[in-house]
């Protein structure tokens, strides 16, 4: 009797572990913020906010702090009165709001003073989320593109001009390198260091092409920041000699008669 007992004793526990493997608290019924649901009125997985509910920080949405845009940009499109038409080129619906379509849409000053603090937080922050497509410097060749993505504008123009940015080859008339690709969409040819600098941070924060957006991954201040040191490397890389502080330019000039003949340009390339 105890064999038999010894032997049925692990039988029965193997068909006790089996009535366990089911996926009950799997199938649970979760609402999940970001997931339609009936639970909640207009179909979402979450409680709305009540009408004019504004919680502790939050900006309005007109901001230029959260939107880089101006109060021309702001404006709704004629024949859109919500602002929110959707745009496609192929067929002209009409460009949404804060579209390229004109450089007077974005802001061209700071929201707020720009300190060397920001700007060294601004390298931070471009070293973690830019620098692995847009390169250290902004050249567009980060160590994602080696493997083969996208490659990305160069932030730089080309000095001698005949560079051309390889993702517009197929285009009618090619960009040349380091021109802004969003507004070349609508006709308007404008080298990114002459973009109004809320394009800048409207392009951190909507992403653009293969580029993701990052409005959860950087705060709105981090993002001017981040445009800020852009302009700061675009003014590294196209300083001229003569504008450098004495001791950079005594290293510069330095460096540059070390330079094979005929290769010294003035620049600070």
């Amino acid at each position: 009797m105890r064999r038999f007992i010894f032997c049925i004793l692990p039988f029965a526990f193997c068909l006790l572990l089996l009535t366990a493997c089911q996926q009950r608290m799997a199938e649970q019924p979760g609402h999940r913020g970001y997931e339609a649901s009936e639970f909640f009125p207009h179909g979402q997985g979450v409680r709305p906010l009540e009408a004019g509910v504004v919680y502790r920080g939050e900006r309005p949405a007109s901001d230029p702090m959260v939107t880089g845009l101006s109060a021309e940009g702001q404006k709704n499109k004629t024949g859109d009165p919500s602002g929110k038409a959707a745009w496609d080129e192929k067929t002209a619906v009409l460009p949404p709001k804060g579209a390229p379509d004109k450089l007077d849409n974005y802001v061209t000053e700071f929201p707020f003073e720009i300190t060397e603090a920001d700007l060294k937080r601004g390298q931070q922050r471009y070293n973690i989320f830019c620098a692995v497509c847009h390169g250290a410097s902004g050249s567009g060749g980060g160590k994602i593109v080696e493997r083969g993505y996208l490659r990305p504008p160069s932030f730089h123009t080309d000095p001698e001009g005949k560079k051309t940015d390889w993702s517009t080859l197929g285009e009618t008339s090619g960009l040349p390198q380091g021109y802004s690709r969003g507004f070349f969409r609508f006709g308007i040819r404008v080298p990114i260091k002459e973009v109004p600098v809320g394009y800048i941070f409207q392009v951190i924060t909507w992403g653009y092409g293969g580029m993701p957006d990052y409005a959860t991954q950087v705060p709105p201040e981090d993002r001017w920041r981040i445009a800020a040191y852009i302009r700061a490397l675009q003014l590294s890389q196209g300083a001229a000699v003569a504008d450098l502080p004495a001791a950079d330019k005594q290293a510069a000039e330095s460096a540059l008669k070390q330079k094979p003949a005929g290769k010294a340009d003035g620049h600070g390339h």
